[in-house]
C-alpha cells in the first residue's frame, strides 16, 4: 500500500520496500536511510530514501509557507553530502543545515548510535544488502576514521523533505489512515481513538498533574501561519484568548505515533516546569483528540538569534561585540545557570543560534526543550546536539555534564561575533585538493581532536574572547560554570568594556 504527497510518497515497511524504492527513483541515484526504534536496529520504525542528484530538490507547495529543501550528492571520495535550506532554490544564505556520511557508513550499513542505517544506490546497482559492497560506486581504499564514524552517529538526527521516499512500518494493532500534510508533503498517521486507549491506558504522562493543570480549551486556541518545522517539531504563530501565541505542534506523520506523543508531553512537562524570564513562557497544553495536541507558548516578535545575525552578515553589521551582543550573552547565560542549579540539574543539549529567540525589546530566552534531560546520574551518555554547537565529549558518545551546555554557548559567542555559522572561516580558507569546502564531519573530527576551535575576531574585547575560548575547552573540566561565565559577563558590561 502506498499514498503518494508531493514529492514525497510514503510506503508500508514491506519485505520489498527497497526494490519499491528503486523503482520510483529509477535510474536516479538515491541515498536511503532506516530508522530504528531500538539501539540494536532490530525493530525497524521506517525508512525514507532521497534523490542524490546534487541539485536543489524540493517540490514547493503554494498552499503552504514550509520552505525546506535540500540537495543530496555522493562525493568521489565516497561520501554522502546533504544540505538543507529554507528557500526553494538553496541558496548559501538559506542554508540550515549540512550533513556529511562517510564512506564506511554507507558501505557497511552498521547500526550507528542514532539507531540508524545507511545505504547508497547510483541508480544502476541495488540498494545494499546487510553484508555490505558496492552501492553505487567505487573505491581505492576503506580506510576510515572511526573518530569520524563515531562522530557521524550521533549528529544525524535528519529532516528529510521534498523530493524522496518514506516507509512505514505498519503496525498489525492499529488501523491506519491517509492523512494530508498542510505542506510539500503526504503523511499517514494512526486512527486517533485507537491512540487516545492506548495512551490513557498507561500511567504516566498522561494524567500528570502539572500536564493536567496546564491544559487549555483546545477550540481556544486558533492556528494560524508555519513559522518553523524541525526533525519532530513544527511552530506556528497562533491566537489564544485575543494574545499572539506560539503553538507548537508535532508533524503530522508522528502524532499518530504513541513514543512521540509521549515524548512531547514529556516536553511540555519540563517546559511548564521552567519559571525563569530568559527561558519562554508556557502558556498551556491543549488537545481534543491526541492527533492535535498542541503546546502553548509565548511569542517572540523578533525570530531567531540566526536570523538576526544573518541579517547582520548580510548588511555588513560591523563584527565585534556591542552592548546588545554582549546583553543577549548575559541573558543566555542567566538561562543556562538557571537550568544547571535545578535538582536534578537540567542540560539543555541543543544550544545553538536558532533555539535563542528575542523578544520585541530584544531581550534573549531559551527555547526548544525537545531533546533537554535532567541529569540523574553524575553524569551522561548517548546524547542528541546540533552538529556544529555539539561539545567533543558528546560528539564520541563519552560521558557529560551541564559542562557541554557551556561548550555551545561558547560556539554562540562566536557567532555573536562573527555572524556567520561556526568555523564558517575555516571553511573558506581551507578546501581539499579538487577545491571543495571541508565537510562538516572533517570540521568535526578536528574539534573533537581539540585541533581546531572557533574563532573571534580582533575587534572583541580579550575578556569575550578569553571568556570564549575556555568555554570551548576540550577538557570540559577546564570550562567555566554558567554562574562563573555570567559573572565574567557582568563585569564586562558593568565596566564598559563594550
Amino acid at each position: 500500500m502506498s499514498s503518494t504527497g508531493v514529492g514525497v510518497v510514503f510506503i508500508d515497511c514491506t519485505s520489498d520496500y527497497k526494490t519499491y524504492m528503486k523503482e520510483v527513483f529509477g535510474t536516479s541515484p538515491f541515498i536511503l536511510v532506516e530508522f530504528y526504534d531500538d539501539v540494536s536496529c532490530e525493530n525497524l520504525g521506517y525508512a525514507k530514501g532521497m534523490v542524490a542528484s546534487g541539485k536543489c530538490e524540493g517540490s514547493p507547495n503554494p498552499n503552504s509557507t514550509q520552505n525546506y529543501h535540500f540537495a543530496a550528492s555522493v562525493e568521489s571520495d565516497g561520501s554522502a553530502v546533504i544540505e538543507y535550506y529554507y528557500d526553494s532554490v538553496c541558496r548559501s544564505s538559506q542554508l540550515m543545515d549540512t550533513y556529511t556520511v562517510d564512506e564506511y557508513t554507507l558501505q557497511t550499513h552498521l547500526c550507528d548510535i542514532s539507531s540508524t542505517k545507511w545505504y547508497y544506490s547510483d541508480g544502476d546497482n541495488s540498494v545494499g544488502s546487510e553484508s555490505g559492497g558496492n552501492y553505487g560506486y567505487t573505491n581505492e581504499s576503506n580506510k576510515t576514521s572511526k573518530v569520524w564514524y563515531i562522530i557521524l552517529g550521533v549528529v544525524l538526527p535528519l529532516l528529510f523533505v521534498g523530493v524522496g521516499i518514506c516507509c512505514c512500518k505498519r503496525k498489525s494493532h492499529m488501523k491506519q489512515t491517509e492523512v494530508p500534510e498542510p505542506s510539500t508533503t503526504s503523511f499517514q498517521t494512526q486512527n486517533t481513538s485507537t491512540l487516545d486507549v492506548a495512551v490513557r491506558g498507561q500511567v504516566g504522562l498522561w494524567d500528570d498533574d502539572v500536564i493536567t493543570a496546564k491544559r487549555i480549551p483546545r477550540d481556544k486556541v486558533r492556528v494560524k501561519k508555519l513559522l518553523s518545522r524541525g526533525a519532530f517539531g513544527e511552530v506556528y504563530e497562533g491566537v489564544f484568548n485575543g494574545n499572539l501565541v506560539a503553538v507548537k505542534m508535532l508533524v503530522p506523520h508522528t502524532r499518530g505515533d504513541l513514543k512521540h506523543v509521549n515524548d512531547f508531553l514529556a516536553e511540555a512537562k519540563l517546559t511548564a516546569t521552567m519559571d525563569h524570564p530568559n527561558i519562554v513562557g508556557f502558556v498551556g497544553v491543549a488537545w481534543d483528540a491526541l492527533s492535535d495536541i498542541c503546546v502553548v507558548l509565548e511569542f517572540m516578535e523578533n525570530g531567531d538569534l540566526r536570523e538576526l545575525l544573518t541579517k547582520y552578515e548580510e548588511n555588513h553589521h560591523p563584527v565585534g561585540f556591542d552592548h546588545q551582543k554582549t546583553s543577549i550573552a548575559l541573558q543566555v547565560c542567566h538561562a543556562l545557570t538557571y537550568l544547571h542549579s535545578l535538582l536534578p540539574p537540567v542540560i539543555h543539549r541543543d544550544l545553538k543560534s536558532r533555539n535563542i529567540l528575542l523578544s520585541n525589546a530584544m531581550e534573549a530566552k531559551l527555547t526548544d526543550f525537545g531533546i533537554s534531560k535532567e541529569r540523574q546520574d553524575q553524569t551522561m551518555t548517548a546524547g542528541v546536539g546540533t552538529s556544529l554547537w555539539m561539545a567533543p565529549e558528546v560528539m564520541l558518545g563519552k560521558r557529560y555534564d551541564v559542562k557541554a551546555d557551556i561548550f555551545s554557548f561558547g560556539v554562540v559567542l562566536s557567532e555573536l561575533d562573527l555572524h556567520t555559522l561556526p568555523y564558517a572561516q575555516v571553511k573558506e580558507q581551507v578546501r581539499d585538493s579538487n577545491g571543495r569546502k571541508l565537510p562538516d564531519a572533517a570540521i568535526l573530527q578536528q574539534v573533537a581532536m581539540g585541533s581546531l576551535k572557533v574563532e573571534f575576531s580582533q575587534a572583541t574585547p580579550t575578556s569575550i574572547v578569553e571568556l570564549g575560548l575556555a568555554c570551548v575547552s576540550l577538557n570540559p573540566c577546564d570550562r567555566p560554570t554558567a554562574a562563573e561565565a555570567l559573572y565574567r559577563l557582568q563585569v564586562i558590561l558593568t565596566k564598559g568594556l563594550v
